[in-house]
C-alpha cells in the first residue's frame, strides 16, 4: 500500500474503518495507549499493522511489516525530502527515528534497516515530540 492509501484513512471514522475492512471484534483493542497517546481504541488490520483512534477519530496508523514498511519507506525516499528532525528510536540503541512532520511521517531506522513507519496528520515537529514521540528509556546492555 502506499503513502497516500494510508492517509486516506485519516478522513473515515472507527466505526466506517471497521465496517469497510471487515474488521472483527477481536482485532479491535480499546483502553490502550500509543506513546503519548492515551484510552485509544488500536484496530490491528494486518500482521504489524495497528490503526489508532482517539474519540472515533484516527491519530495514528503504526506499521512495523517488513515488506508494508520497506514499501512506504522505499516509496517516499523518491520524494528526496530530508528530515526535519532526528530523535532517538525504541528500536535499539543505534536507531533513530526520522521525522517528516509535515509530511505526516516517521521512520524508525538503523543504517539501512527500517524497522517501524508512523502515519499522522500533517504537524510541526514540535506538535509531533509534544503529542505523540515518547522518549525511549536508556538502553542498557
Amino acid at each position: 500500500m502506499k503513502l497516500e492509501e494510508y492517509q486516506k484513512y485519516f478522513s473515515v471514522a472507527l466505526n466506517e474503518f471497521t465496517w469497510l475492512n471487515e474488521i472483527s471484534a477481536d482485532h479491535i483493542h480499546e483502553d490502550v495507549r500509543y506513546e503519548k497517546i492515551t484510552d485509544v481504541t488500536r484496530v490491528d488490520r494486518a500482521e504489524n499493522e495497528s490503526f489508532f483512534f482517539k474519540d472515533g477519530k484516527l491519530k495514528v496508523i503504526y506499521i512495523s511489516n517488513e515488506a508494508l514498511v520497506n514499501n512506504v519507506w522505499n516509496q517516499f525516499k523518491l520524494t528526496n525530502t530530508t528530515p526535519e528532525e532526528t530523535v532517538r528510536s525504541r528500536a535499539g540503541k543505534a536507531s533513530n527515528q526520522l521525522i517528516f512532520a509535515t509530511q505526516g511521517l516517521t521512520i524508525s531506522v538503523t543504517k539501512d534497516e527500517v524497522h517501524f513507519v508512523e502515519i499522522y496528520h500533517p504537524c510541526t515537529v514540535e506538535e509531533y515530540v509534544e503529542n505523540i514521540y515518547r522518549e525511549p528509556a536508556k538502553f542498557i546492555r
